[in-house]
């Protein structure tokens, strides 16, 4: 039984895909919207390689469709890893989401529960607005995770 599902993104201009990019948190940009209709959690993994004071606002939103038509901000969990394997522990954020901190070679994983999502909207997405502007490599791989049903290939998550 596979456990993880993962998706690097389909390569629309408009979305963060897996591979690190310059500027790539720069102005307003989301993640692929992805299906948390079979599974418990979608984790959000950003990596961020080289920036010195670049920021950037990290919301988790709801969707109700993968256009999508309608979102709205919920709360996450998040953790920070940093010089090499310094881990935070999950920390529980407001649907107005937190702001990363500045400097080079870190990853966000961000938690977003099924259980938490707004009315019945089955999709969720990572929102990213930039903060301080300077310029971070950065990239983000979403894994879906505790799927609830068993089969050694999970089933397709986007559009």
């Amino acid at each position: 039984m596979s456990q993880k599902h993962f998706v690097t993104g389909t390569g629309a201009s408009t979305t963060l895909l897996a591979s690190p990019v310059a500027d790539a948190l720069a102005g307003t940009i989301y993640t692929d919207v992805v299906s948390l209709a079979l599974y418990e959690e979608a984790h959000f993994q950003l990596s961020i390689g080289v920036g010195t004071t670049g920021t950037t606002l990290i919301t988790i939103e709801s969707a109700d469709d993968f256009t999508p038509s309608n979102v709205e901000a919920v709360e996450f969990e998040y953790k920070r890893t940093s010089a090499g394997e310094t881990n935070t522990k999950w920390t529980a954020v407001t649907s107005a989401g937190f702001t990363t901190t500045a400097g080079s070679h870190q990853v966000y994983t961000v938690r977003a529960k099924a259980e938490n999502q707004y009315l019945d909207y089955p999709n969720v997405r990572m929102k990213c607005v930039e903060v301080a502007n300077d310029p971070v490599l950065a990239g983000v791989v979403i894994s879906m995770e505790k799927p609830s049903y068993d089969a050694e290939v999970l089933n397709a998550v986007t559009a």
